[in-house]
């Protein structure tokens, strides 16, 4: 594809849940788990594409699984946040690092791994945020990395909302790597129960699928509490804005990195 498009487009591509990406020339490959989502991703990839460069050509197979493990040791290494906090693979020792907290990942997902520019914003604002004893809903949990940085950093309790039964497994393999055995309450399912209000609410989903459900969380935080919003492309910032000023919570800061943008917002 042109070369404008192409980071942007391999931004949205691993966003939606790549696991490991190669680039050669004008060519990217991505690769996705084969589960009961891959047309899903593979057709909200096609649209987004065609899209940008409707000269884009996109080709789809299947690869033997056998091979990816390799492919992550060597697209997945040690992640630094701020000072207080690494991601690390589970195949590091975290004795090799200084870092205070130490989130380790089995990966499954690079949405959710700590590489991807909206994971490392919304684990750079928990890691100012998160001061003790709070109560978090992580919604869209994925890897649960963002409920598990919560609890390592104090809080009290997270609710994790996921409604893709194929991520159960990989969550429990996270937590228990974390050493993490209460507190952290999953609800996988399309209805959750949510016990509100909480302290602090934290959402990382790409506009497509945040902002059909984003509306039914307005009132799930305290006033004052704090809501991160992330998973959103910069060029996504006007809309965004109008969709948050409809709701009870005010944009205290953004933060970007990249072509992505985050929201810290207050409740009112």
């Amino acid at each position: 594809m042109a070369e404008e498009h192409r980071d942007i487009a391999i931004d949205f591509a691993m966003a939606l849940g790549g696991l490991a990406i190669v680039e050669k020339d004008d060519v990217f490959q991505v690769s996705y788990p084969l589960d009961h989502s891959t047309q899903l991703i593979l057709s909200e990839l096609k649209t987004y594409i065609q899209d940008l460069d409707p000269a884009a050509n996109l080709v789809q197979s299947v690869v033997d699984y056998e091979n990816w493990n390799k492919n992550w040791q060597a697209f997945f290494k040690p992640t630094p946040i701020t000072e207080q906090l690494i991601v690390l693979p589970e195949w590091e020792s975290p004795d090799d690092f200084p870092h205070p907290i130490k989130i380790r990942i089995r990966p499954a997902m690079a949405f959710g791994t700590g590489t991807h520019e909206t994971t490392q914003l919304c684990l750079e604002i928990l890691d100012d945020q998160i001061l003790g004893a709070e109560r978090v809903l992580d919604v869209g949990t994925g890897s649960g990395i963002l409920g598990i940085t919560a609890l390592l950093k104090g809080a009290a309790q997270v609710d994790a909302l996921e409604n893709d039964p194929f991520t159960e497994e990989n969550i429990s393999d996270n937590l228990e790597l974390n050493g993490i055995h209460s507190g952290f309450n999953l609800q996988i399912t399309e209805t959750p129960l949510l016990n509100s209000p909480y302290d602090l609410m934290v959402v990382n989903i790409i506009k497509a699928r945040l902002f059909p459900i984003l509306p039914s969380y307005f009132d799930s935080v305290r006033t004052a509490g704090k809501v991160i919003v992330s998973g959103l492309l910069l060029t996504e910032d006007q809309e965004t804005r109008e969709l948050l000023s409809q709701s009870p919570w005010k944009i205290l800061k953004t933060f970007t990195k990249n072509e992505w943008i985050a929201y810290l917002c207050e409740v009112k």
